[in-house]
């Protein structure tokens, strides 16, 4: 009862000879029954309470299901301000809200609240200002309360000149615009960020003439038309890509416009075997295969034994996992940097509040094609097919030359399909490239990879004690 009680999964795994024991012993109960007894003792203890601590979380429960299914938009607003500064559960929850087709919206000066709120007549989210790393809730209310007043912001000018200046400085303004909070105003993110020390500037010396009761030569008609001044720096060319994902991932804690991984993602779902958000239904200590992103990495050494190794945030598409490297250290250690997309063999641990991964193998993403790719297919349909797009495949397969055997698939117009295996000096290579290629010049669909899903025999943990030497681990 005591192991029950306490979740305690060595403990129960501990009590099963002696309760198969006092079964036989006790009630003469078969041993196979005493032990289908006792795996249903065992699924209760991992997540099992007295009837009426139960009887209360099925009213939560119940009360929470009806507001996902009813009021969507308003259940994950509340969900998110409430987890503000997880942004692992953020970004769970982003993605989920999005799989029930409620958009997430970025950061929007001239929409977003303090916290996360409904926008567009209730059908999506915005997000709140205050989740943005560097600028406050004090920040945020004084931007807030020149909107009420005066309307939306039409441009940064408008945006210095109607907020104090002492709770918007620099680097509020400056997060603003790296989050797209300041995309409304039409020009690209590096534009405005050129313009933030001129802004500010001119919006102090405007704040000042006022204060001091002064006026220009022209008087009220330029004081009004102060903020409409066109800018003197001419429009920047926006941010690559990656820079403008990484200042998001920076300042929201994840990625709000978009993925790094998002080009890969066809590698993802070819090659990987499961991805984050199912490994916690993965059998305790089966081996997967997965892919992702290195988030973040924490280089170590073992207390007990001395040896490095390596705490690794792999991210996929759907949400992270713990990776812990120990073997062949040396191998996988120059693989193990940010940003960096992996493919990972290994062993999944879920005896713990959240799914861990003891690998066996890691090598770049981009490897995972070449390495698991049994066949490649180029799928033609008959009906269109001329003399000169043979050509065009030979051309194709010769630029992407391997060894990878490649079959050629007719489509016939009446239906069914004649496969023809080409001779090995046409086997390929495959690869992202060689797929976004095929499907370039043939059409959508025309690349087709048989991947192998099976997987190697699972290694010995290098801290694992061997039978006969004492240990029972």
């Amino acid at each position: 009862r005591r192991a029950m009680g306490k979740k305690k999964v060595e403990e129960m795994q501990q009590q099963r000879e002696t309760f198969v024991k006092g079964c036989h012993e006790k009630n003469n109960i078969p041993k196979t029954k005493a032990n289908q007894i006792f795996d249903l003792l065992e699924k209760f203890a991992g997540y099992g309470f007295n009837k009426s601590h139960a009887a209360a979380y099925a009213i939560v429960a119940y009360q929470t299901a009806y507001l996902k299914a009813n009021y969507p938009v308003e259940y994950y607003c509340a969900m998110m301000t409430n987890d503000m500064a997880a942004t692992e559960k953020l970004s769970e929850y982003i993605a989920e809200a999005r799989a029930m087709g409620v958009e997430v919206l970025g950061p929007d000066v001239n929409e977003s609240s303090v916290y996360f709120a409904p926008a567009r007549e209730g059908k999506t989210i915005r997000f709140g200002l205050a989740a943005i790393k560097g600028v406050g809730e004090g920040a945020v209310e004084v931007i807030l309360k020149a909107r009420n007043e005066g309307g939306k912001f039409t441009s940064l000018s408008d945006l210095c000149e109607r907020v104090d200046g002492r709770a918007l400085t620099r680097k509020p303004l400056e997060a603003l615009i790296k989050t797209g909070a300041c995309d409304t105003f039409g020009q690209t993110r590096a534009t405005l960020t050129a313009q933030i020390e001129r802004t500010l500037s001119r919006a102090a010396s405007i704040l000042s003439d006022k204060q001091k009761g002064q006026s220009s030569l022209f008087g009220a008609l330029e004081e009004k038309s102060s903020s409409a001044m066109p800018e003197t720096i001419s429009s920047l060319p926006e941010w690559p890509q990656h820079e403008l994902l990484a200042h998001e991932k920076e300042l929201l804690g994840f990625y709000i416009s978009g993925h790094p991984l998002t080009p890969l993602a066809p590698l993802l779902d070819k090659y990987s075997l499961h991805n984050t958000s199912q490994l916690a239904t993965v059998p305790n200590r089966s081996l997967t295969r997965i892919g992702g992103m290195i988030a973040a990495v924490t280089h170590g050494t073992s207390k007990k034994s001395g040896k490095p190794y390596s705490m690794v945030t792999l991210e996929d598409l759907e949400g992270s996992v713990q990776l812990l490297v120990m073997n062949d250290y040396d191998k996988f250690r120059p693989l193990l940097e940010e940003n960096k997309a992996i493919l990972v063999v290994g062993e999944v641990s879920t005896g713990e509040d959240k799914p861990k991964i003891f690998p066996q193998d890691i090598m770049p993403l981009a490897d995972a094609a070449k390495k698991y790719t049994k066949q490649v297919h180029l799928r033609l349909p008959m009906a269109h097919l001329q003399p000169e797009d043979m050509e065009r495949v030979q051309q194709l397969t010769a630029t992407h030359a391997g060894k990878c055997p490649l079959f050629l698939c007719f489509l016939r117009p009446e239906g069914g399909s004649v496969f023809i295996e080409a001779n090995a000096r046409f086997a390929v290579t495959p690869s992202l490239e060689f797929e976004h290629e095929a499907n370039r010049q043939f059409g959508e669909k025309t690349y087709y990879a048989v991947v192998d899903r099976s997987l190697p025999e699972k290694a010995r943990r290098a801290w694992e004690k061997k039978p006969g030497n004492g240990g029972d681990e």
